[in-house]
């Protein structure tokens, strides 16, 4: 009975063939056709499919990993490594560029020109408001509109950091590289706009909760005995008071003390209670905000500064007299 033996290639074949394919592959390591169309042997026909006990010879498949290991590395070093720091050393001359021209006495000259290129050469448009840098950036670099748009942020960190040019190639290589800059400026950018609308809604709050008190019928006169102070020395008060209350079985709300508190506290508390309350759509919230006024008749105090709608100077008589208390306004915002 024939069992069927597996079939062991010829050692002395095997290292034959394997010298032969080091020896052609010695000739150009970097050759894009070895790594895109054959493996150190394999064939630019075979499927994963198709395989064989000769092709699964353990020390000649290793023998291939360790060559594609070196063209790695080779192609690191060459293209990878090199390219690199000769980016850098380019975007060290553009920045020397770019401060020539920030620095001339031409300066809105060059960078109109420099637009006016752009639109007839290229039919890129650009705006006088564009950054400077983005303009420069663009008329280096017209075709490639990414490219130009990381390269200008790197340049503004620069510029940001009052690097001379001569710095600028390290520098990148200390700070990670080119995207690395470019990703740490844009979240710094995110933070900076969260941050302000974040500020936005508490001072929206902070004028709601006035206009709101003018109107207000729940009037207390209450002894500066249960006041509780908490301002130390110095320190600024801020706009309101705060009532300490127990809420009862009965759902009533009775109020023990109030409290003084400083404005940085204040600003913490109005700041949790914006986020929660006040709509992230501003404008929405001020156009409402603008008919309360009114209704109040504000038009000045009460939260209301120069260039609110409405808005008068104190003791100036009232342009538009204010509705009727049967117009139908909103009487809270929040």
């Amino acid at each position: 009975m024939n069992t069927g033996t597996m079939q062991t290639p010829n050692a002395d074949a095997s290292v034959g063939t394997e010298n032969q394919l080091l020896k052609s592959s010695a000739v150009d390591d970097l050759a894009f056709g070895l790594l895109m169309n054959r493996t150190l042997g394999g064939s630019d026909s075979r499927r994963p499919s198709d395989k064989s006990a000769n092709e699964l010879d353990v020390e000649i498949i290793l023998s291939q990993g360790k060559n594609l290991t070196k063209m790695n590395d080779q192609y690191v070093e060459t293209y990878v490594v090199r390219g690199t720091k000769e980016l850098y050393a380019l975007l060290g001359a553009i920045y020397s560029y770019a401060l020539q021209i920030n620095e001339s006495p031409l300066r809105d000259h060059i960078l109109q020109r420099m637009r006016e290129i752009l639109q007839d050469v290229h039919e890129i448009k650009t705006q006088a408001n564009t950054p400077w840098l983005t303009t420069v950036l663009r008329f280096i670099i017209p075709t490639d509109r990414q490219t130009a748009y990381n390269y200008s942020k790197v340049l503004q960190v620069a510029q940001e950091e009052n690097l001379a040019a001569a710095e600028l190639p390290n520098y990148i290589k200390e700070r990670g590289g080119i995207a690395k800059i470019t990703s740490t400026k844009d979240d710094a950018a995110e933070k900076k706009a969260v941050k302000k609308h974040k500020e936005d809604k508490t001072l929206m709050l902070r004028k709601i909760l006035l206009a709101n008190a003018k109107g207000s019928e729940t009037v207390l006169q209450v002894p500066e005995k249960y006041v509780l102070n908490t301002v130390e020395g110095d320190k600024k008060a801020g706009t309101f008071e705060y009532a300490i209350c127990v809420k009862t079985a009965d759902n009533e709300r009775r109020v023990v003390r109030f409290v003084q508190v400083p404005e940085a506290l204040e600003k913490q508390l109005l700041t949790v209670v914006a986020e929660s309350t006040v709509s992230d759509d501003l404008a929405d919230t001020k156009a409402k905000l603008d008919i309360l006024r009114q209704h109040m008749g504000i038009t000045s105090g009460w939260g209301m500064e120069p260039g609110d709608v409405g808005y008068q100077p104190p003791g100036m008589p009232a342009l538009n007299p204010p509705p009727s208390s049967s117009t139908n306004a909103t009487t809270a915002i929040v």
